[in-house]
């Protein structure tokens, strides 16, 4: 039996327990647990019609994925695996930052629990030199708007060190030998990401920015990034629209796609 499993009563009473103001949680939201699913954002997705506000939650996902349809491995009761649904009305290019917003909202309130991670650009969380973990945003457009946000994430919470070596990644366990209580670091993420969804567009853009740059996985270091091509130079950070800028011999260069090589 696993008493820390997240369900509702256990993550939305520590929610409420922690807050002043009882309005963070939006109109008509729904939180949704399931022991096993095929993906929180595939559910998500596929529901986005009948969820205003909502979290999808999961013990166990069998075919989660990360961006570029990379496979996203769990292990059962030990991870952290939701979806946030949010209705909203954004330009898709207003969109493209989003990981790394979240990744930003995510680093701060993991840093409330003692826990030193940095956001790897564009959608990963890192502590020392390892994946601790990922983002992945998707959309609902109609009519050229955006009008559902699905953010989903994945955090490997209390899986053991020699677990997590198998698959070059780590784990807050694995990483301080400290075993977490997972509701509660949901329900901290959770209450952070809902005010943030209060703030204005800009208002966010400049949170963003500002976290991202301080807390930037390998920023000063001598990189490769593959785009349409291979390049090498220095990570200085990123703009105000979430590109990386690279500084390379001919130049400082800006990209809002590819991939880091360390």
């Amino acid at each position: 039996m696993h008493d820390d499993r997240l369900r509702e009563e256990a993550v939305i009473s520590l929610i409420k327990s922690k807050l002043i103001k009882a309005d963070i949680l939006p109109d008509r939201f729904k939180y949704l647990y399931f022991e096993n699913i095929d993906s929180t954002n595939k559910y998500a997705k596929a529901h986005s019609d009948e969820l205003d506000a909502a979290v999808v939650v999961a013990e166990d996902q069998y075919e989660g994925v990360g961006k570029n349809s990379s496979h996203w491995w769990s292990s059962p009761y030990c991870s952290i695996l939701a979806s946030l649904v949010l209705t909203i009305d954004l330009e898709p290019s207003e969109t493209l930052v989003y990981p790394l917003l979240v990744g930003a909202v995510i680093r701060e309130a993991l840093e409330e629990h003692g826990i030193d991670a940095e956001v790897k650009w564009p959608n990963d969380l890192y502590v020392g030199d390892k994946k601790l973990a990922g983002i992945l945003c998707e959309t609902i457009i109609e009519h050229g708007r955006v009008t559902k946000l699905i953010i989903g994430f994945g955090i490997n919470v209390n899986q053991s060190r020699d677990e997590m070596i198998l698959y070059n990644m780590t784990s807050l366990y694995g990483y301080n030998g400290i075993k977490y209580n997972r509701c509660e670091l949901l329900a901290d993420i959770l209450i952070k990401l809902f005010e943030h969804m209060k703030y204005s567009y800009e208002d966010n853009m400049k949170y963003m920015e500002r976290e991202v740059n301080t807390h930037l996985y390998a920023k000063g270091s001598t990189i490769f990034f593959e785009s349409n091509k291979r390049y090498e130079g220095t990570l200085t950070g990123v703009s105000a629209d979430g590109a990386l800028l690279l500084l390379t011999n001919s130049g400082m260069k800006e990209f809002l796609s590819g991939k880091i090589i360390m």
